[in-house]
């Protein structure tokens, strides 16, 4: 598979995973809402921004990988939406305190931060390769 074609696949995977990372706490324990709601939006922007940045760059992506928008054009909104997304996810885990969490009933909360950081971090280095293949 040439990179200009794996590269919007990597991007979108990065997207999705970022939506379940954060969807899971949410859907496997719904009477935590308070508590999770109050996570996600501290810090300085929250991740409701990441989240906004990613579903975006996956749109963008998909229509570079299908051939709906000029790959030129996709990639070089991929880039500053990956890049943004991954700066603010990392401002917002450094950021946010762990208070809201404490009983939370599983010990993986707390790693939750750092896979949000990781998977917009692989959205960016998508985008990057899909820019470097596509000019």
């Amino acid at each position: 598979m040439r990179t200009e074609q794996a590269a919007p696949v990597l991007g979108i995977v990065g997207c999705l995973a970022v939506v379940v990372a954060l969807a899971l706490p949410v859907a496997l324990f719904p009477d935590w809402g308070t508590e999770l709601g109050r996570y996600y939006t501290s810090g300085p922007l929250g991740v409701g921004a990441v989240l906004a940045s990613v579903l975006v760059g996956g749109v963008v992506f998909l229509a570079g990988a299908r051939g709906r928008t000029d790959p030129t054009t996709a990639a070089g909104i991929a880039v500053p939406l990956g890049v943004v997304a991954f700066v603010i996810a990392l401002w917002w885990a450094v950021a946010a305190p762990l208070d809201p969490l404490f009983g939370f009933p599983a010990s993986w909360i707390t790693d939750l931060r750092w896979v949000v950081v990781v998977s917009t971090a692989l959205t960016a280095t998508a985008a990057a390769f899909y820019a470097r293949a596509v000019l």
